[in-house]
């Protein structure tokens, strides 16, 4: 079974997406810090430690939805518009992960919308409504 976790509102300027989907043990969800009602980088944002923490945090409202939390990471890729970030990043990333819960990640610099500097997407696996502990 799969179920679409709607956490991020609709708006005028983003369109509903879904912001995670459970599918059987498994949960994929996705982080950035845009503002849904601007569709640019969020005004808390300012810093990537700041992005690095509404990414996980959109992340959270997903698992938190099915169930989940953040020890049942089993993967991230991660994105970073500028190598320059990468340090704060790690850091941020580091402080935001559970004392022994380091998910296998993979880090790459690329495009990002809204003058986002940094997005996360996760992959976590538990047992979820209609699925089975992994």
């Amino acid at each position: 079974m799969t179920a679409f976790i709607h956490s991020q509102p609709s708006t005028d300027v983003l369109p509903r997406r879904s912001a995670g989907v459970a599918a059987r043990d498994f949960v994929f969800a996705t982080g950035n810090a845009l503002d849904p009602s601007t569709g640019r980088r969020a005004a808390t944002a300012q810093t990537i430690t700041d992005e690095v923490r509404l990414c996980f945090a959109a992340i959270d409202n997903v698992l938190r939805e099915a169930g989940l939390t953040r020890s049942d990471l089993v993967k991230t890729t991660c994105w970073v518009t500028d190598e320059a970030h990468r340090p704060e990043f790690i850091e941020a990333y580091r402080a935001e992960c559970a004392v022994g819960v380091y998910p296998a990640r993979v880090t790459m610099e690329a495009g990002l919308p809204g003058q986002c500097r940094i997005a996360i997407e996760a992959v976590a696996c538990g047992s979820t409504p209609g699925g089975e502990s992994c």
